[in-house]
């Protein structure tokens, strides 16, 4: 925001110097960013935060100048002579939710042209140009004000009915800027029984600007939603100076106050008559809003005592008149501090003012550290883990286009999209994590990272069927490496780490972007229940093709919120073992179709006391095996914990697992 000292001169008794003012808005939280002469003044570049809405005007600051330094701030006086006809113009509100407030006054036998020599140097100081005596008054009493105006030719209205509703699909108007634009359904637009005559908050037509023919206008002053306006601006790529205000909330007081003002400056600089009565639609409540704040509180925060008088103070110069109640400051916060609503917010004010550099910076600082709870620790035990086994944290984009979403989506489930007015690219929400790794592969891949070992945590979406009212939003866990063991190996250290009572058991099942027949679902085993917690295998081969990956590449997606459900903070210990341990090792053959899952399951089922764990070791096929069979190696570890253990005790156990593998499984030794 651009403010113009000679400007703000108008509204205080004194004016600071450039560098006074620049130092103290400083202080306040408002920065200065840079300090020019333009038209024989001192011109101040404030960079207001969007929360500080009422500094997006002259006045906004010179308000804030003369809180700041103990100035006397004056309002311009309005005195306005109506004169004539009535307006004889009707105004109509279509959409109350968009627009809750429309109002417009009538200004006949206008003389437009060139503005007088205070209103373009005042307009030309903060870098605007001047366009006729007219527009030049809208563009100075929105810098003044903070309220963004239009003005019509009255002529170019047909049958004098302002209609505020949104555009039809596929409708457009040429604005002002001379571009045409094509509009839609959620589009806010003013206009007539014909068309739009402006863009709502945004851009006036070509069909309706004031021109050197124009005689009699008709000046706008409304409140628009400003959500409303801030995706119409972002949807057309359109912005201007009142777009800019009105999707950062305006005072809802100003719009009666500007028109008024804007009427008798157009008096001034181009003569006519203003019709009796304002013309409006909608209602506003600009009523101060009660906020109070306790004096104990302020030095429990702030860690230092502000003095009674001293708060009071502010509190008045800030214009929100104060009054202690007992052992609180009741307030009446104006409308135009839309950004003071908690006690706290008054706090914030208090010390700005006060001076942040009177608050004492202590050696010392005390400050209670709470417990990590335990959803942090799980998620701190999963990144550590991951980088332990490694696994580099990555932090990828949200957005898919459709054709990468349908890769990863269930069946009959659709893509979560965005409308293409808001992204006309990537306008589908990621329903996979593997989305942004696999992206994230193939960019390491290209810049010769080619095994890219990642993982990341965040939410993924989808609809269950197209027409779904809510989506489904899951948060999850993903890693991606070159190898399925690897990627398994990894799961399986992930879920004892998080419960050393848990184990993985992975069933065959495909899932997409997953190679058929080379992926499976993870379920964790915690004292016999089973849950479900996502999906592992191979990444598919059209999958790989899509991303432009030359190298193999295994993921694993998981429930974060059941991993997180299944932590166990307390960690058990155990003495070392006294005795020695004895490792078999067995080659069975099975048949095909028998899964590593069923054989460790069946194994840790029977009551062996000497059988301290199971281990796949790998899988074996060829001709000698047989048809239709394979070759399983396991590893059996045994152990005593009271003495050593002989060979003749461990062939029993051996003997009674063959046994059972052989009456379950049909399982018979490999020979050789």
């Amino acid at each position: 925001m651009k403010i113009a000292l000679n400007w703000i001169s108008r509204y205080l008794d004194s004016v600071p110097s450039a560098a006074a003012a620049q130092e103290a808005l400083i202080h306040a939280g408002l920065v200065v960013e840079n300090v020019y002469q333009s038209n024989g003044t001192d011109v101040l570049d404030v960079e207001v935060t969007s929360n500080r809405t009422d500094c997006f005007s002259h006045i906004g600051l010179a308000r804030e100048l003369a809180a700041l330094f103990k100035l006397t701030f004056t309002m311009p006086e309005v005195t306005l002579v109506e004169s004539g006809e009535p307006a004889g113009l009707a105004v109509k509100i279509l959409v109350p939710d968009l627009c809750s407030y429309y109002s417009a006054r009538v200004i006949r036998n206008v003389k437009v042209g060139p503005s007088p020599q205070w209103l373009r140097d005042a307009l030309e100081s903060i870098g605007l140009r001047s366009v006729n005596n007219v527009v030049d008054v809208t563009n100075f009493v929105l810098m003044e004000t903070g309220q963004p105006l239009h003005a019509f030719d009255a002529r170019k209205i047909n049958d004098q009915r302002i209609l505020v509703d949104t555009a039809a699909d596929g409708e457009t108007i040429t604005a002002i800027d001379g571009r045409s634009y094509k509009l839609n359904d959620t589009m806010l637009t003013i206009g007539d029984a014909v068309g739009p005559l402006a863009i709502a908050g945004v851009m006036g037509g070509q069909t309706s600007e004031v021109t050197s023919s124009t005689v009699d206008i008709v000046l706008e002053s409304a409140r628009f939603n400003p959500l409303s306006i801030r995706s119409t601006a972002r949807a057309l790529t359109l912005f201007s100076d009142s777009s800019f205000r009105f999707e950062r909330g305006i005072d809802p007081a100003m719009a009666e106050y500007a028109s008024c003002r804007a009427a008798a400056l157009i008096l001034e600089v181009a003569g006519g008559q203003v019709a009796p009565g304002c013309v409006s639609a909608g209602s506003i409540k600009a009523d101060p809003v009660p906020v109070s704040v306790r004096p104990g509180r302020i030095e429990t925060i702030l860690g230092v005592q502000v003095p009674l008088d001293d708060v009071l103070d502010i509190l008045r110069r800030l214009g929100f008149s104060p009054e202690l109640k007992g052992d609180a400051i009741a307030c009446q916060v104006p409308s135009f501090r839309s950004d003071i609503y908690r006690e706290i917010d008054l706090i914030e004010e208090v010390v700005r003012l006060w001076g942040y550099g009177r608050v004492p910076v202590r050696s010392i600082i005390s400050h209670r550290v709470p417990p990590a709870d335990n959803r942090a620790a799980a998620v701190g035990a999963m990144e550590s883990t991951l980088r332990a086994c490694g696994f580099s944290q990555a932090i990828t984009h949200s957005f898919v286009d459709q054709a990468e979403a349908r890769q990863f989506l269930p069946q009959g489930a659709v893509a979560v999209q965005v409308s293409e007015l808001v992204r006309k690219a990537e306008n589908a929400l990621r329903p996979s994590i593997l989305t942004g790794l696999l992206r994230a592969r193939a960019l390491n891949q290209n810049n010769g990272t080619a095994n890219a070992m990642l993982f990341e945590y965040c939410s993924v979406f989808w609809q269950e069927a197209a027409g779904a009212e809510v989506p489904t939003e899951q948060r999850r866990i993903a890693l991606i490496a070159d190898e399925l063991s690897l990627v398994l190996g990894t799961v399986r250290e992930l879920v004892q780490r998080l419960n050393p009572a848990a184990r993985l058991v992975i069933k065959p099942e495909d899932a997409p972007g997953f190679s058929s027949g080379i992926a499976g679902r993870c379920v964790m085993l915690i004292n016999q229940t089973p849950t479900d917690i996502g999906c592992v295998g191979s990444i598919a081969p059209e999958v790989m093709k899509f991303y432009d990956l030359r190298h193999a590449a295994a993921a694993a997606e998981l429930d974060l919120e059941k991993l997180i459900a299944a932590f166990n903070p307390v960690r058990r210990a155990a003495a070392l073992p006294r005795f020695p341990s004895i490792q078999r090792d067995l080659s069975i053959v099975v048949a095909n179709a028998v899964r590593w899952a069923d054989i460790s399951a069946a194994i840790n089922g029977i009551d062996l006391p000497f059988l301290e764990g199971v281990e796949f070791v790998g899988t074996f096929r060829n001709a000698q095996v047989g048809s239709g069979k394979k070759s399983v190696t396991l590893s059996l570890v045994f152990r005593d914990p009271e003495s050593t253990l002989r060979s003749q005790q461990v062939d029993q156990q051996v003997a009674s697992i063959l046994t059972l593998l052989a009456d379950r499984f049909q399982a018979s030794l490999r020979a050789g």
